[in-house]
């Protein structure tokens, strides 16, 4: 009977020692994902930015108890956002469409950029608020609801996206909109001042195989001359 009791007593404390791991270990995933969230200023994200932490149960288990000790927003399926709250207006402050849609494509390993309409408004060519956000995706075609939005991904070539920063993209696909013969002089000069001088060079290296007529105006506006494409 002492045996016995000795055993149960064994029995109890590996147990209890167990859980104390446990505990510990939790804690040390929660803190660690915290901190690189923080550290690199994730403003929405998902599972797959923390599985050097932990396999994805884990990880999963984890954003959903934070979550549910309201440290943690879920913004859809899938993408998160810590909580954080707008003293004035006591609401949360929520991660922009753009930034869900980053994640989206990043969990999904896809790469996007804007489309047309999208890139105009962006670049501030057009006042005219889409009524949807439509993106290039080399994704499948995928439709989603963010904040009562209807956001679209639609499928496109790989090689309209490849090797573009959002920059490039931005300026490509908005002039694109606006089209070979109804880019004006005013739209050239407007994107020669707002565009910085940074970026120009940016743009410049990563545009070289796009159309001739884009590639043309792009340098036009890159340069610190004054409009030659007219």
């Amino acid at each position: 009977e002492i045996k016995c009791q000795m055993n149960n007593l064994n029995v109890l404390l590996y147990c209890r020692k167990s859980d104390n791991i446990n505990a510990t270990m939790k804690t040390e995933v929660k803190n660690k994902i915290i901190s690189k969230i923080k550290h690199n200023n994730l403003n929405a994200f998902s599972v797959y930015d923390f599985l050097e932490y932990g396999n994805y149960k884990t990880i999963s288990k984890t954003l959903e108890r934070l979550v549910k000790n309201d440290v943690m927003i879920r913004i859809i399926a899938g993408v998160y956002s810590l909580k954080q709250m707008d003293n004035e207006l006591n609401l949360p402050i929520l991660p922009s469409v753009d930034d869900v849609c980053l994640c989206i494509a990043k969990k999904n390993n896809w790469i996007i950029g804007p489309d047309e309409n999208k890139a105009l408004n962006d670049l501030g060519l057009s006042t005219q608020v889409p009524a949807k956000y439509v993106y290039l995706s080399t994704g499948p075609s995928r439709k989603y609801f963010i904040y009562n939005t209807e956001v679209i991904f639609k499928k496109t070539s790989f090689r309209y996206l490849f090797g573009l920063s959002e920059i490039s993209q931005l300026l490509v696909q908005s002039l694109k909109a606006l089209g070979k013969n109804n880019i004006s002089i005013s739209n050239i000069k407007y994107l020669k001042n707002n565009i910085d001088e940074k970026d120009k060079k940016i743009i410049l290296s990563e545009t070289t195989f796009v159309q001739p007529w884009i590639r043309n105006y792009i340098l036009d506006i890159c340069s610190n001359d004054s409009c030659t494409t007219y």
